[in-house]
């Protein structure tokens, strides 16, 4: 184990796998939607495709951590779950049907779910436990770097075949945006081959793990019910982008605000026919707000999760969750705003919306461990992430029907159901975790 102060040189190349990994990931992940939407399909297909993706890898998460305690061998997990998602993921690029994206999708949260937990373990055994916490944080410093600059460098990626390859087709420029990104995702996996080190296997324990709520008291098993419930109401966050490119489509807003900015007009100017401009505009748009968010996700997450140690986590998780059934409720709303101020107020929520992570999403995890017996953790942090798998795939899903049958009743009125919805079942789920379960101080 390392000692010292310094972060281990392990710890940094993981960091450095894990920035490349999440730019590749979300060069694709915010311009899902609208190609979804141009492959002629809506938001149903939209929320099988997330909902499958995120079960799958929760379940993953679970059964991985399994394996590679019962091995002792974290470092071969780490490569494989990398590698699958590298080489999958650009293939999003040549499918001809949405329905198609699925297989990708869960192919690549396959990926994710088989690496997390042992290199989560390659890290935790790597360095000393006066600098774990810090370990950690740089880790998911460098996995929000990654977020960030991936929507930028799907930008760049996009201006640069539109403008300098001239190819002003839309779907076309998004099938080799897709496929570019298997670049920093090679970088991810010959850094984990040349530069992760695994000194020594760590001690495996190859007795049978199993799993159970018997052996948790009645507190625990409401938490995690509290939790199934609210991800019900807790829908991928591709609906997002799926509702601010759609607000933004029909109001027209977006394109007179380029189109009045004489250098941003000029430059779209060679995007082909008017037509063809605003569509390439909104698609541009979608990585942009993406990269915003997830960097006033970076600045807040850790002061505002250290605050669940001295005021409480119940609280902080209910801040977080009001915030997000604000958030929701304001996108049920979003395309009823004047056209003026959509523009303003997507960034606002999107801000806003950052800082429901920021609350909620340390202390939902730190309350866990408050919860149960030192010896029970392991399996209770299984117990939390396989429950919020679960529930992924039938929120996403129902999300996805809300959305698509209300649409099909009164045109534009889908988005609203679906995002009223979620606002109520996490105002809900808010007071059952106020009443329901305690706290111990």
């Amino acid at each position: 184990m390392k000692t010292g102060r310094s972060i281990p040189r392990v710890v940094i190349m993981l960091g450095l796998v894990s920035l490349f990994t999440d730019a590749a990931s979300e060069m694709i992940y915010p311009l899902i939607p609208v190609y979804v939407a141009a492959l002629g399909s809506g938001a149903l297909i939209l929320g099988v495709i997330e909902g499958l993706a995120e079960t799958t890898s929760a379940m993953l998460k679970l059964i991985s951590g399994i394996i590679s305690d019962k091995t002792g061998k974290r470092k071969i997990l780490v490569l494989i779950g990398y590698s699958i998602s590298t080489f999958f993921r650009p293939l999003t690029g040549i499918v001809t049907a949405a329905w198609q994206i699925v297989i990708i999708r869960m192919a690549d949260r396959v990926g994710k779910g088989i690496r997390t937990a042992p290199r989560d373990a390659l890290i935790a055994a790597s360095v000393d436990g006066t600098i774990r916490g810090k370990s950690f944080g740089f880790h998911r410093a460098m996995d929000h770097t990654g977020a960030v600059l991936g929507p930028l460098l799907a930008i760049a990626a996009l201006l640069i075949l539109i403008t300098g390859f001239g190819i002003t087709d839309s779907l076309r420029a998004l099938r080799w945006t897709f496929i570019i990104a298997f670049i920093p995702g090679l970088l991810a996996v010959l850094t984990i081959i040349l530069f992760v080190k695994e000194k020594a296997p760590g001690n495996a324990n190859p007795k049978l793990f199993k799993l159970s709520l018997k052996s948790f008291d009645r507190n625990f098993r409401i938490y995690l019910m509290i939790m199934i419930l609210f991800t019900l109401g807790n829908s991928s966050d591709a609906f997002l982008l799926f509702r601010v490119e759609e607000a933004v489509r029909k109001s027209g807003t977006l394109i007179g605000f380029v189109n009045n900015i004489e250098p941003l007009h000029r430059m779209i100017s060679g995007f082909g026919s008017p037509e063809n401009q605003e569509k390439i505009v909104n698609i541009l748009f979608l990585p942009l707000i993406w990269a915003f968010f997830h960097i006033i996700k970076v600045i807040f997450s850790t002061p505002l999760g250290a605050l669940s140690d001295r005021i409480g986590r119940k609280k902080v998780i209910n801040i977080g969750w009001a915030i997000y059934a604000f958030v929701y409720a304001s996108f049920a709303l979003l395309t009823f705003l004047p056209a003026k101020i959509q523009l303003a107020a997507t960034f606002a929520l999107f801000a806003i919306y950052a800082l429901f992570y920021a609350f909620s999403e340390g202390a939902e995890k730190a309350f866990v461990a408050d919860l149960v017996k030192d010896e029970q953790r392991g399996t209770a942090y299984g117990m939390f992430n396989f429950a919020i798998g679960l529930g992924a795939l039938p929120a996403s899903i129902l999300f996805g029907f809300l959305y698509s049958f209300f649409d099909k009743i009164i045109p534009g009125f889908g988005g609203t159901v679906a995002f009223g919805f979620g606002s109520m079942i996490a105002v809900i789920s808010m007071i059952l975790l106020a009443a329901m379960v305690k706290e111990n101080r």
